[in-house]
């Protein structure tokens, strides 16, 4: 029940151990068993598995009292994460206490099948239907194909906000630069990453296998080293989030178009400066462009990408390869003040101030 009311995924061993699988195997080796298994299913030498009932769930699953129990509990979780604003839960209950009810025929078929075609016409299926083809056209974008491949970025800048990016870009393969200015500086940047990364792998949602692929994608660097600068020849996107300063991002672009390929892009993690000051004074102003992250930038899905009016349309088109890769919503917003998030935001806050004082 909690698996169809909720939609979340199973680990493959707890899925076993529920009971929904009967053996686990490597990647390497499915066709092989499964082509093994198929042949001991037919010649009999393969046995399905019962499974074994403990006491509790005999009690809760075969006997009236304990099933009234076992929907009351659904339906009290059902009430209290939908607070009734969703047909399709109490249409799924419906449909299982059916189907025990009904255990013989093809009535229990036709009764969901029924209830599903009543559901499709409902206005929340239309608004969610809508919502998905929504997120599904974000992942596409009207510019083409991108110049050059874009393999290594380099993130400038180790704080909260860089040391994000650099985790959700590590984390999908791209070789990651995490420059900042000193050694203290940086390796609070490599303890947030260790520290996600640590907890990713005791909640079981990555492996240790992952977390050592993702650190060696992660190259951290400083002012102090003159290697920086060898390894900034070879980056293909350098996403600044240093402090809003124009005078300071000004000078970062300069910089790092010395030392970076002619088909390196930049990006500004800015939140509020415009792009088009951002690119005033570039030797190659059509290859800047804003990538605006929230924080913490693991967990939040929203990415504005911000081209000035010269952005040229292979630049617009790396921002998005790289965010749509990140995993992001990618929506792109004019250079504008406030852009779109803190465009939003402002009249909430006056009217908020309004209302206090």
């Amino acid at each position: 029940m909690d698996m169809m009311l909720t939609g979340k995924d199973i680990r493959p061993d707890q899925a076993k151990k529920m009971g929904l699988v009967d053996m686990i195997v490597a990647p390497q080796s499915l066709e092989l068993v499964a082509i093994e298994c198929a042949n001991g299913l037919a010649n009999g030498t393969l046995k399905k598995k019962n499974r074994h009932k403990s006491l509790l769930d005999r009690f809760i699953e075969d006997t009236p009292f304990g099933r009234n129990i076992l929907w009351k509990k659904v339906k009290d979780m059902v009430d209290k994460n939908t607070n009734g604003k969703y047909p399709a839960p109490p249409a799924i209950i419906e449909s299982v206490k059916y189907g025990i009810d009904h255990p013989i025929g093809d009535e229990k078929f036709k009764f969901e099948r029924e209830s599903f075609a009543r559901l499709a016409a409902t206005k929340e299926s239309e608004a969610l239907i809508g919502i998905f083809d929504g997120m599904t056209k974000l992942k596409k974008h009207p510019y083409g194909e991108i110049s050059h491949p874009i393999q290594t970025v380099a993130v400038l800048g180790a704080g909260l906000m860089g040391a994000g990016i650099a985790q959700v870009t590590a984390e999908k393969g791209f070789g990651v630069l995490l420059k900042d200015r000193d050694d203290a500086a940086i390796s609070r940047g490599m303890s947030y990453l260790e520290g996600n990364w640590d907890k990713k792998v005791q909640k079981r949602r990555m492996t240790n296998y992952q977390r050592n692929i993702n650190w060696s994608n992660v190259v951290p660097l400083t002012d102090s080293m003159e290697a920086w600068k060898s390894h900034f020849n070879h980056a293909d996107m350098i996403i600044e989030a240093v402090f809003e300063d124009i005078n300071l991002k000004r000078k970062i672009v300069a910089q790092v178009e010395d030392s970076t390929p002619e088909h390196c892009v930049f990006a500004s993690n800015t939140s509020a400066i415009p792009i088009r000051s951002i690119a005033v004074g570039s030797r190659r102003p059509d290859q800047i462009i804003g990538m605006h992250y929230f924080s913490p930038v693991p967990s939040m899905p929203l990415l504005e990408i911000i081209p000035h009016e010269g952005t040229s349309n292979s630049t617009k088109a790396a921002a998005f390869a790289v965010g749509i890769k990140q995993g992001k919503t990618c929506i792109e917003v004019k250079d504008v003040p406030g852009f779109y998030v803190n465009r939003c935001l402002g009249p909430f806050l006056v009217e908020v101030r309004s209302m206090l004082y």
